[in-house]
């Protein structure tokens, strides 16, 4: 007699444990060398460090945060999404002047979801519907975007709401407003992706998508979600952007998508899928940020930021392909020999 088993997503609690172990190894490693570059930075350039510099990354690191944590959510399903700077500056430009010509900001927040909700269904469909490659799909979506928010303006960017202008420029017990946002909705994300059942179906589907389909998940809706989930943390950051530079740019989310994937791979979340590390994504934010902060304090040109950045990418992907527990046996073994 032929007996036949369907897969299953695991034990919850072993696969709960697991998942703790790798977010803590990872957070904790991210942690340590953001706190090395502080003190770095103490030591080469301390106006790097100094109050007023704080205040001002603080903010730039909060909407880095938000946005590097939409990222990561794609690329835990084994995607990415580069339509993060056009999603970012059609929901700067759109908040800001649909609210200045209909007098109202949440009927203005209200239309910015809605458009990150269909963009994020639209990649999502794309992508899982019909299979096409997730860096296709969201350039080609990106362009759109871009184009969306280029004709909406006219060009001439208009000047944030006095409300969301007050919101993310003021702080609370001494610490920006976007700040306590993105503490929030890290918050709000390590609940989702670790106590819920979405969150395991997210780490299956991205760990192994034909195994995940086999144990009866919907992949196709795990993606689409993910990619909706991933869009409003974009425009998100674009409206707190908005608000903090009072004037967005036609290109106000350009400079933010390879420091938001920079953010990811740094925080631990490896580019094949799987296990996130959404805290880590928050500190690599921040990593990011003063990384930023003390090149250009160090008198380089701000084009000198992108190389660094590519560099951190490059350096964080090699130390991922290190697998140590298999690297210790054979030095030890070596050794003895």
């Amino acid at each position: 007699m032929t007996v036949t088993t369907t897969p299953t997503l695991g034990d919850p609690r072993t696969e709960h444990g697991r998942r703790w172990s790798f977010t803590w190894t990872a957070t904790s490693s991210v942690i340590s060398i953001t706190v090395a570059l502080f003190l770095f930075s103490w030591l080469v350039a301390p106006g790097s460090v100094s109050g007023s510099a704080i205040d001002s990354l603080l903010p730039f690191a909060g909407i880095l945060a938000i946005a590097a944590i939409g990222q990561t959510l794609v690329v835990m399903l084994k995607g990415i999404d580069l339509s993060l700077p056009g999603m970012m500056t059609l929901a700067a430009l759109v908040s800001s002047q649909y609210a200045q010509d209909h007098g109202t900001i949440l009927s203005a927040l209200a239309v910015v979801t809605v458009l990150a909700i269909v963009v994020g269904l639209v990649n999502g469909i794309v992508i899982s519907v019909f299979s096409v490659t997730p860096l296709v799909a969201t350039l080609a979506v990106n362009a759109v975007l871009m184009g969306a928010a280029l004709a909406y303006s006219g060009g001439t960017p208009t000047r944030a709401p006095k409300s969301v202008s007050d919101f993310s420029l003021e702080k609370t017990l001494g610490v920006s407003n976007t700040v306590w946002l993105a503490v929030l909705l890290v918050v709000v994300t390590v609940f989702a992706t670790g106590y819920t059942t979405w969150g395991r179906k997210v780490v299956a589907v991205g760990s192994n998508e034909r195994t995940a389909r086999a144990a009866g998940v919907h992949t196709g809706r795990i993606k689409i979600s993910g990619y909706v989930a991933a869009s409003l943390c974009y425009s998100g950051a674009g409206v707190l952007l908005a608000g903090y530079v009072s004037t967005p740019s036609t290109n106000a989310g350009t400079s933010y998508l390879l420091p938001a994937i920079a953010a990811v791979v740094v925080g631990g979340t490896a580019l094949s899928g799987g296990r996130g590390n959404i805290i880590g994504s928050a500190v690599g934010a921040l990593f990011l940020s003063q990384l930023t902060q003390l090149v250009l304090s160090l008198g380089a040109p701000s084009s000198t930021q992108f190389l660094v950045q590519a560099a951190v990418i490059a350096i964080a992907v090699g130390v991922q392909q290190l697998d140590l527990y298999q690297i210790t046996p054979r030095l030890s073994r070596k050794a003895s020999s």
